[in-house]
């Protein structure tokens, strides 16, 4: 399935998500993943950013969530938890997109498209 990369990620490929994941988590740069969808959006000095990731490892779904409303980043915030398609198909699963998403809803609509497929 083609991955899906969205916002302040649309234009970078799997390779260089996976650099910026690195630094802009301060952690290591993950390895044996299937990255899926990637949702980034940063706001003027970093205020009201979000981003979201999902990923398969070992024919698992993970994913992990960051935000902040400060000069500091989203450091230390790469700790990926197991999920379940179940889960992210239910209206209990939210993407919170930040405040500078330029197409907030249509970005919102394409994660929900995209994980209906899977």
């Amino acid at each position: 399935m083609k991955q899906l990369f969205l916002e302040d990620l649309a234009n970078k490929n799997e390779s260089e998500v996976l650099d910026h994941i690195a630094s802009t988590f301060e952690t290591e740069r993950p390895v044996d993943i299937e990255l899926l969808i990637a949702y980034e959006s940063v706001g003027s000095w970093g205020c009201d950013s979000s981003n979201w990731f999902l990923f398969r490892k070992n024919g698992k779904l993970y994913e992990n969530h960051g935000s902040h409303c400060s000069c500091y980043g989203f450091e230390g915030q790469w700790k990926p938890e197991e999920t379940t398609i179940e889960y992210l198909k239910s209206d209990k699963f939210y993407v919170s997109t930040g405040g500078y998403d330029k197409d907030e809803e249509g970005n919102k609509q394409k994660v929900k498209d995209y994980l209906q497929q899977l």
